[in-house]
């Protein structure tokens, strides 16, 4: 709890769903009563003016008769200020930014001759329209005017200012060197308008040049270069003639005086929001006052660059400002995003809380009592914990596979049975891509009783071309109770082959690879084994992948030789063929103990390793077409940009050169961009294929191992997906940490190619290790990749000593 916070004294919240922007809110004495009005215009369209009635401080709170005046507008409001806009008129009056036009409002008091009290309505004084999209507006007596009346300055989001001189229409120019819309300000001691560029250069341009037509090129009168964008500018007037700037930056605020001179900076270290500057006493003892909202919502208050107070907000809010009334002089005027409206003063709150007395206790026995409590968390079974938790149940069963359209699809029921009330479960689904579970993500709430949830599998339609590694399809719940204590239930189910593969003729089909797996009894016949696609002896079976290129898989099973012969287009389509028959044959002899085996000599680690460089050639190749595209867009920006300026010509000769280079650059970048699609598209289908040759590595490496720990450490370090496409730098990394000390890689270049070699030879080792009896791993083996000497050239002959 922090003692130092922003007391409420007045709030409101205006509307409901509404949003308010960053320039929504001005403060001014509109009926010149001596004390502000608030002027608010949300996004949606509704302007509000609130006045606080005087009341002494202690009773100020809102009152439904505060709100003068709400009325809904055609437009959203973009932004709201005041002045003298009406010609021959003294009054003050509103006027309202809208994205393509701006309104002036006159505000009349209509007196009440009963307890209801005064009445205000708005009436439209004029308005003017607008092709561009307006960003911001300012108000002010352009010119060197005395102040009796004031103009309006729009500035649009492509950078043209358009001035209008109240009811009448005042010129229109174009700032250089503008490609973002940044605040703008005006000086009123220098007849000068105040924004950013777009090199991030603070400038400043005289009212007179930019009202002058002849002049084609605008000068500005001094610039500073800030180096960082900014989020506002204020001004603030201490004499007639002497006028401070404001500006508050990503991490800098910076002050200036009119003439351009940098009279302080302020390094923020924190994220600031908004800010207000003020002064404090009259000249020339004023004190330049500023108060900055962080995004920690705290309000911090500067005397110059001294901290003099920071106090904590209870909200987040989107403007800051000061207004006096006669109940409440200088008080905080914070509006949110939402419209929460409040006013308010710094104050404190003490701490009511009091620490009680610590209690005098004998500590010569805490010694003994932490090792018996050691002793018994050591005891303590894990069960025993996981008995308090409310157990889930999941029971999933696979329906009847069916087509729609061109794809076929199944569905997936899962029981979901808990034992005592469950406040919150989720159930998740993984499966390997381009087969898809939907919805992947399944919310209960406040589960009873029992439920059936019922999910869809299915093959992307618009990805034909990856491979099916695996169709298993793990199930996870996760729950939790009252107490916020987390459980999970986890359940594994293989989808159907079918929306995989189906039946096709073994006639005149080539097959570039093969492996056997060899069983202690006799192999199961086909038509048991894959009943659902025969119904009639068959000695080989031959499966077509569905979607895509078509590719084939063989399968034949030779009771003499006790083993199924697996024939196929390639090794990375085999997968789920040798998953599926190792997992129905042990379901065929579950009552016996079935051995099943391979050669490892047929495990496909060449093809594994020439996936892995084709995978990381297209990665190469990746980066490479992202680069020009970079470039080309770089291009393209310049020659817009040179484009905007020569139309300010209003010559066709001017840009017909660059309308050849700005078409060119468009053709080459809608080649680039086709072309990372494609680029995209195959590196999608060559990491399907690297995982499938993965897991049939695995697969195989399981019927030939002698060491089961490390299989299962090596299946979880290279069955690995990730969307960022970053899998050798993480399975690198992974296996490195596996092997340990065991294996030196002295790798002192970035180049993917070495990562490859060293891939090559963690996997030998690791795989030499799985298939070997040992039970401690070979002896220490040291590869150099690049030279083995300081990554610090020392000479020229050094560099090519290899």
């Amino acid at each position: 709890m922090s003692l130092f916070k922003v007391r409420d004294c007045w709030s409101t919240v205006c509307g409901r769903g509404e949003t308010f922007g960053c320039d929504a809110l001005v403060v001014d004495d509109l009926f010149g009563a001596g004390e502000d009005n608030i002027i608010l215009g949300s996004l949606d369209g509704v302007l509000r003016v609130y006045g606080v009635h005087s009341v002494p401080p202690s009773n100020l709170q809102y009152s439904p008769s505060d709100l003068l005046i709400e009325m809904q507008l055609d437009s959203p409001v973009l932004q709201v200020c005041t002045g003298k806009l009406i010609s021959c008129s003294p009054s003050k009056n509103i006027a309202v930014l809208h994205p393509f036009s701006i309104v002036v409002y006159g505000v009349n008091c209509i007196a009440g001759s009963t307890d209801h009290g005064d009445q205000y309505v708005l009436e439209t004084m004029y308005e003017h329209k607008f092709d561009r999209s307006a960003y911001q507006m300012v108000v002010g007596p352009f010119g060197g005017g005395s102040g009796s009346r004031d103009f309006a300055c729009i500035m649009s989001l492509d950078g043209v200012v358009t001035v209008y001189e109240q009811q009448a229409f005042g010129f229109r120019t174009a700032l250089p060197n503008y490609l973002h819309p940044f605040p703008i300000k005006y000086v009123r001691s220098v007849d000068a308008f105040i924004t950013l560029n777009a090199d991030l250069c603070l400038v400043c341009y005289k009212y007179q040049e930019l009202a002058d037509p002849s002049l084609k090129q605008k000068c500005p009168v001094w610039s500073c270069t800030l180096g960082e964008t900014i989020y506002d500018i204020q001004t603030v007037e201490i004499t007639s003639s002497a006028t401070t700037i404001h500006v508050l930056g990503e991490r800098n605020y910076y002050c200036f005086q009119g003439n351009g001179v940098l009279w302080f900076m302020k390094r923020l270290q924190y994220t600031p929001c908004c800010f207000h500057p003020y002064i404090l006493g009259e000249h020339p003892d004023t004190k330049t006052m500023c108060m900055i909202v962080s995004d920690t919502d705290s309000v911090l208050v500067y005397d110059q660059t001294k901290l003099r107070w920071s106090a904590k907000l209870s909200f987040h809010p989107c403007i800051i400002a000061r207004a006096s009334f006669k109940a409440l002089q200088g008080c905080l005027v914070l509006l949110s995003e939402t419209g929460d409206l409040r006013f308010c003063y710094l104050g404190t709150e003490p701490m009511i809380f009091m620490a009680p007395e610590r209690p005098i206790k004998d500590y010569k026995d805490t010694k003994n009592q932490l090792v018996q409590l050691k002793k018994e968390l050591q005891n303590m079974s894990l069960q025993d914990e996981t008995d308090t938790l409310p157990l889930l149940k999941l029971s999933t069963r696979i329906l009847n596979l069916r087509s729609e359209g061109s794809g076929k699809l199944c569905d997936i029921e899962i029981d979901v049975s808990p034992s005592l009330a469950t406040p919150s479960v989720q159930i998740t689904f993984q499966v390997d891509t381009p087969l898809v579970i939907s919805p992947t993500v399944v919310h209960l709430k406040d589960l009873n009783e029992n439920i059936t949830v019922r999910v869809m599998a299915y093959r992307e339609n618009d990805d034909t071309e990856s491979v099916v590694s695996s169709t298993e399809c793990i199930v996870c719940a996760y729950y939790s109770r009252t107490s916020d204590v987390p459980g999970v239930v986890q359940q594994t189910v293989r989808l159907p082959m079918s929306l995989v593969y189906e039946v096709h003729s073994t006639q005149n089909l080539d097959f570039s690879w093969s492996a056997k797996i060899s069983v202690d009894e006799s192999p199961v016949a086909l038509k048991v084994l894959f009943k659902e696609f025969v119904d009639s002896s068959l000695a080989e079976l031959c499966f077509q992948t569905i979607t895509g290129f078509s590719k084939y898989v063989c399968i034949t099973a030779l009771p003499a030789n006790r083993s199924y012969e697996i024939r196929s287009s390639g090794p990375e389509y085999v997968n789920v063929i040798i998953e599926e028959i190792l997992f129905r044959h042990r379901e065929y002899y579950k009552t016996k103990k079935c051995v099943v085996r391979c050669d490892k000599n047929e495990m496909p680690v060449a093809d594994f390793y020439r996936t892995i460089e084709e995978h990381v050639e297209l990665k190469r190749r990746l980066e490479f077409v992202q680069e020009e595209i970079s470039s080309l867009c770089s291009q393209y920006r310049i020659i817009q940009k040179c484009l905007f300026n020569k139309l300010k010509e209003n010559t066709i000769h001017s840009v017909s050169g660059l309308k050849v280079l700005i078409d060119n650059t468009h053709e080459t970048l809608t080649e680039k961009m086709s072309e990372i699609k494609f680029v995209k598209q195959e590196l999608k289908v060559k990491f399907s294929q690297l995982i499938s040759l993965s897991r049939l590595l695995i697969t195989m490496l399981g019927l030939c191992s002698k060491n089961d720990k490390i299989l299962e450490e090596f299946k979880e370090t290279i069955v690995y997906f990730t969307d960022n496409q970053n899998w050798e730098d993480i399975v690198l990394k992974s296996l490195t940490y596996l092997v340990g000390n065991k294996i030196t890689l002295n790798v002192q270049s970035d180049d993917p190619a070495h990562a490859v070699m060293s891939l090559r030879t963690l996997i030998d080792y690791v795989i030499q290790h799985i298939t070997s009896i040992k039970d401690e791993l070979p002896v220490k083996l040291k590869i150099e990749t690049t030279r083995g000497v300081s990554p610090i050239l020392e000479s020229e002959e050094d560099f090519y000593t290899s």
